[in-house]
């Protein structure tokens, strides 16, 4: 991997309720390498949506970002105005988001919503980012993209509008991109063609993508490092060998369990007891053990911090410094 592209340190985010301030995001760190695949893992509610949206600059107006440092190279992210936030966003860092129906403006064509970055980063001309915006779609696998350029977003499949998202987050050459759940809700063939475009993105210009699933499949099939968060925390790092192969947290373990495995014939899958957390009601502690099966008193009252397991794995457990887990 390459050097450093984003680092993130102790990032802390909340919003405003009409109960208080409730934190979402308590203390990530992890950076990004260049050309590297890192994925973010968890069930919902884990943060892992709020941490991108945070990196981008683009929270809701009752969330913020209350501490800690987001360094893009050289750039302190947290520092800039919103007008230099803007140059980088979407140039330099893209996002595909979640969901595409509601991602895309329904008012506007494709090729309207496609030529728009092309002209403000660009500067092309309208005739010119036409014409990318037409080599883009065709680059994501859409053959009829002149077509589909003068279509709106609710002429299109839930398949057609993915790949629309990930040509408008491709269309500027961004050295890192941002993907939260781009499979999400596709069929499987889709799913493998989405896949197959995001590692040939990054085999043929080497960007470096974060990307966002609670998908363990996923995560085999395109990452080299992967972070586990749950209740707004980090609990686990790893390369995606050794999370596969070497958890060290239960709450890892527990995902990965949940898995169907191809040779096993079971009656009912394995599923981790209970939910996460409320962010208005976190337990004190680990905020794991009200579902931990090794859970006990000491859970209850300590919060433990990441515990460097070997090389780059970590995870957040206080019985892994007591040599007490075997998971």
């Amino acid at each position: 991997m390459g050097e450093e592209l984003l680092k993130v340190d102790g990032l802390k985010v909340r919003f405003k309720t009409d109960d208080g301030y409730i934190t979402t995001v308590n203390g990530v760190s992890f950076s990004v390498k260049k050309g590297e695949t890192l994925a973010i893992v968890g069930e919902s509610g884990s943060g892992k949506s709020v941490t991108s949206l945070a990196l981008m600059g683009i929270l809701p107006p009752n969330g913020e970002v209350v501490d800690g440092d987001v360094t893009y190279k050289d750039k302190d992210l947290r520092t800039l105005s919103k007008k230099d936030y803007r140059k980088i966003r979407g140039n330099d860092i893209s996002m595909i988001f979640q969901e595409p129906m509601t991602a895309l403006n329904p008012v506007f064509t494709i090729g309207f919503q496609l030529r728009e970055p092309l002209m403000l980063h660009e500067g092309l001309s309208k005739k010119e980012a036409q014409a990318r915006g037409v080599e883009m779609l065709r680059n994501v696998g859409i053959s009829d993209a002149e077509k589909v350029m003068g279509r709106f977003p609710h002429q299109l499949s839930g398949g057609m509008r993915q790949r629309v998202m990930i040509a408008m987050a491709l269309s500027c050459n961004p050295e890192l991109l941002i993907a939260d759940e781009p499979t999400t809700a596709l069929d499987v063939t889709i799913q493998a063609q989405i896949l197959t475009l995001l590692r040939n993105l990054k085999e043929s210009s080497n960007t470096s993508i974060m990307i966002i699933t609670h998908d363990l499949g996923v995560v085999a099939e395109l990452a080299d490092r992967v972070i586990v968060m749950y209740a707004g925390e980090v609990v686990e790092v790893a390369t995606v060998h050794e999370l596969f192969e070497s958890p060290q947290h239960p709450y890892t373990k527990g995902l990965l369990d949940s898995m169907p495995k191809i040779h096993d014939v079971v009656n009912e899958l394995y599923s981790i007891e209970g939910t996460v957390p409320n962010p208005a009601e976190m337990p004190q502690g680990c905020k794991f053990h009200p579902r931990c099966p090794f859970g006990d008193e000491e859970c209850v009252q300590t919060h433990p911090n990441l515990l460097n397991v070997k090389g780059d794995h970590a995870a957040r457990c206080i019985k892994l410094a007591k040599k007490e887990l075997v998971v």
